[in-house]
């Protein structure tokens, strides 16, 4: 099997992040792009349509957990404060399925077709109570590919929080995965967990691997055109 990856930009909608995005897109440097429904300017959508890129819905619950569209908390934090909420019952089953549902026909209305892909903001469908409503509902819809890695997340050349968050949700994400696996690629890992590209090129292991990048961030910028020498 060759090595492919296959990069991924998010937050297109939201803060600086879609302008950088475009640009990215239009050169031909990203493959995917995942676009928040509820803040995407119809504008907006018309412009990323045009560049011909796979566009994927980044599923979220700001709204639910109380925050808005800039998020300055740190990442435990916000992880902490998403926790609260799922253990009070603040994130019910009915209430994301209602939530996750309602965006996807926000996208439709505003793209004018179903995404191509889905996935989350800051993860959040890896947490195992609604990681199998977030396959549920991408199998209602016939969404062709969603945010995983069959084989796992590929760790980072240095500890970081959200990486070591993520390898241990996905562990036991993989029991609900293989009884109706969906397509998506072998592997997994998030821009902010390499800190060597070319290390990280040498390393990479056959298949798939999705690499999750935020070109708002000019390092993370830097880091997709290292990638794609």
């Amino acid at each position: 099997m060759d090595k492919q990856l296959i990069i991924a930009a998010d937050d297109y909608g939201i803060r600086d992040a879609s302008e950088p995005i475009l640009s990215l897109a239009q050169a031909g440097l990203v493959d995917r792009v995942a676009v928040l429904a509820h803040f995407v300017s119809p504008e907006d959508a018309q412009r990323l349509i045009a560049t011909g890129v796979s566009i994927d819905i980044h599923l979220e619950l700001t709204r639910l957990l109380g925050r808005g569209e800039y998020e300055g908390d740190s990442f435990l934090t916000r992880m902490g404060n998403f926790l609260w909420c799922l253990v009070t019952g603040r994130l019910s089953q009915s209430k994301v399925e209602r939530e996750w549902r309602e965006q996807i026909e926000i996208f439709r209305t505003k793209f004018g077709r179903l995404p191509d892909g889905m996935n989350s903001h800051e993860h959040i469908h890896f947490f195992p109570p609604i990681f199998k409503d977030f396959l549920n509902i991408a199998r209602e819809y016939g969404i062709g590919y969603v945010r995983f890695g069959s084989h796992d997340t590929i760790g980072c050349l240095r500890w970081h929080a959200a990486e070591t968050v993520v390898s241990l949700l996905h562990r036991v994400d993989r029991y609900f995965w293989k009884q109706a696996p969906l397509p998506t690629s072998e592997y997994l890992v998030s821009g902010d967990w390499i800190d060597d590209p070319e290390d990280f090129l040498r390393r990479l292991p056959a298949g798939r691997t999705e690499v999750v990048v935020h070109p708002e961030r000019p390092w993370e910028t830097a880091l997709i055109r290292s990638l794609r020498k």
